[in-house]
């Protein structure tokens, strides 16, 4: 296995336990929306935001490279 895959079950196995620990409910407020939501749930899906936000640059850095 190389480092990369190394490194991102151990970034995942954090998210994981770090999840699990924060199960409390939490009011989440972005401009006019307000809703409750499991810590949990909040936390999945920023990192899933992030994730796809930094794929989103790396794929179009390597389009750049190639033009």
């Amino acid at each position: 296995m190389s480092a990369k895959v190394i490194g991102l079950i151990v970034l995942l196995i954090v998210l994981v336990i770090f999840s699990i620990q924060n199960t409390q409910a939490l009011a989440v407020k972005f401009l006019f929306w307000e809703f409750s939501t499991s810590a949990v749930v909040s936390i999945l899906i920023s990192f899933v935001i992030g994730f796809l936000a930094g794929w989103l640059v790396c794929v179009f850095r390597s389009r750049e490279k190639r033009i």
